[in-house]
């Protein structure tokens, strides 16, 4: 299931001399905890796009996540993505000819449009038990499919594969799969309720001394 997330970073634009017209933002920005569908909190590492940089070329900037409204594409030499300390950066040349372009470039320009999201798929995630608090994902590597200029960074726009979420939460505390979760977490206080404290290890509990009296003198044949 392709997924989204939104960032509000602030767009840019340029306008070169030769009449280029570029826009510019942060798809993702790492290390940056959010939350997700109020379920969990989720932040994105810096190796996330890694893998999906190197071996692909497809990805494309569209306008709100709509493949029909390309505003560049990386194999057109039109889009360009990048990781930096910051996270992951995308540039889009305009084609002011067209009405998408146009369109973008003035909504941009003039602030009306002012945040980016990118969309993905989850290739692989770290899971983080917090005490008194959702758990904690990572999204150590994804598959991009392209970055958006968007108008709202608010949850409706946000896409969430909560079920895939909750199958790789329940697979890090190996418990049975759940359809959400809160499920999950459920199956994990459960378990823990019931499993039995081990028993203690006789070894553990000797001690070398006793109160009130000497200390005991163990022989340790190879000192």
């Amino acid at each position: 299931m392709r997924e989204t997330r939104i960032f509000a970073v602030p767009l840019e634009t340029r306008e070169a001399e030769d009449g280029t017209a570029t826009i510019a933002g942060y798809g993702a920005i790492f290390d940056n905890e959010y939350d997700v569908a109020g379920q969990f909190t989720e932040s994105v590492a810096p190796t996330a796009f890694t893998r999906s940089l190197k071996n692909n070329r497809d990805h494309a900037v569209v306008l709100g996540h709509d493949f029909n409204r390309v505003l560049g594409t990386e194999e057109s030499g039109t889009a360009r993505f990048a990781v930096d300390g910051t996270g992951l950066h995308y540039e889009a040349d305009l084609d002011l000819q067209d009405p998408d372009g146009l369109s973008a470039w003035r909504k941009v320009s003039t602030g009306r449009v002012r945040q980016s999201s990118f969309s993905f798929e989850v290739v692989k995630d770290k899971w983080e038990e917090r005490k008194d608090a959702p758990p904690h994902r990572t999204l150590t590597e994804v598959r991009l499919y392209e970055c958006s200029p968007v108008l709202y960074g608010a949850n409706p726009d946000t896409v969430v594969d909560v079920k895939r979420a909750a199958r790789s939460l329940a697979a890090a505390l190996e418990v049975d799969q759940a359809e959400s979760i809160n499920e999950v977490i459920d199956l994990a206080s459960q378990r823990d309720a019931t499993t039995p404290d081990p028993e203690p290890d006789p070894a553990a509990c000797h001690s070398e001394t006793t109160q009130d009296s000497e200390p005991v003198r163990v022989f340790h044949p190879y000192v």
